[in-house]
């Protein structure tokens, strides 16, 4: 769905499609494309979804744009908790391991200098594989390419190089990852 004005879901109830509650949105973050996937959200789990659908996850539970069917009192999904929860409990590969999302969620990110670039918050599927991940630029960058600090860019699954010492390393550099987003976003 697209949304308009992102900011006004903040505290706003979110159900599955059959009425579900799972949680509240906390947050908004810009995306590389307004278009597709659009924004994305942080949702506060609730008690009975995070104990019961997320392993008791206290991180925010990312969405995006499309995962929104319709906007009113609350936020409405297009999908069951049951399919919100199949990428949660996901094991994510990082070159040649494995981590858990939970783990994967909130965990920063260093290009192959070892330059930090930003935080994994969010993904983007499609039939059931990771299509893209979410980085939260580090705001160093942020300030330095005049990007809006909850600023979203796409980074490849393939580019994952190693996962360690709860970080995560791509092989890729700055000037390569951003050359890879000049083709993928609107700045």
């Amino acid at each position: 769905m697209k949304i308009n004005n992102p900011e006004n879901l903040v505290g706003k109830a979110v159900v599955d499609t059959n009425g579900k509650t799972v949680g509240v949105i906390d947050k908004t973050y810009n995306s590389w494309s307004q278009d597709w996937p659009g924004y994305f959200f942080g949702i506060k789990l609730n008690t009975d979804a995070r104990n019961q659908y997320f392993r008791g996850t206290t991180k925010l539970l990312p969405i995006y744009s499309a995962y929104i069917r319709e906007v009113g009192e609350r936020v409405n999904l297009h999908m069951t908790i049951d399919v919100l929860c199949s990428f949660w409990n996901k094991a994510v590969a990082c070159g040649q391991t494995t981590c858990p999302t939970d783990e994967f969620i909130e965990t920063p990110v260093f290009d192959k200098t070892n330059s930090r670039i930003g935080t994994i918050l969010s993904w983007v599927e499609q039939e059931g594989t990771y299509k893209n991940y979410g980085l939260l630029l580090d705001p160093f960058l942020c300030n330095q390419w005049k990007l809006p600090y909850n600023t979203i860019m796409p980074l490849d699954p393939n580019y994952l190089a190693d996962y360690k010492n709860h970080t995560i390393c791509v092989d890729k550099t700055l000037d390569q990852l951003r050359e890879y987003w000049k083709h993928h976003q609107e700045f």
